[in-house]
């Protein structure tokens, strides 16, 4: 978030960002997300992130409500 308020000119101390810097941050925080939730979870991680990637879809919300 910082990046993304440097490249928008919302810090106060300054710093200016780029896109790929903001990208590059972006793609870190996914990153560690990921491998915490394969440190919680070795055998599982894999099963609960398409879970939940698929309740957060339309489509998984309009299966749910359909039941």
């Amino acid at each position: 978030m910082h990046a993304l308020h440097g490249l928008k000119g919302l810090t106060t101390c300054g710093d200016d960002h780029t896109w790929s810097e903001v990208q590059n941050d972006l793609v870190g925080a996914v990153i560690a997300a990921l491998l915490a939730m394969h440190y919680i979870d070795p055998t599982g991680a894999r099963a609960t992130f398409d879970e939940i990637l698929h309740r957060r879809t339309r489509r998984g919300r309009e299966a749910a409500a359909a039941t």
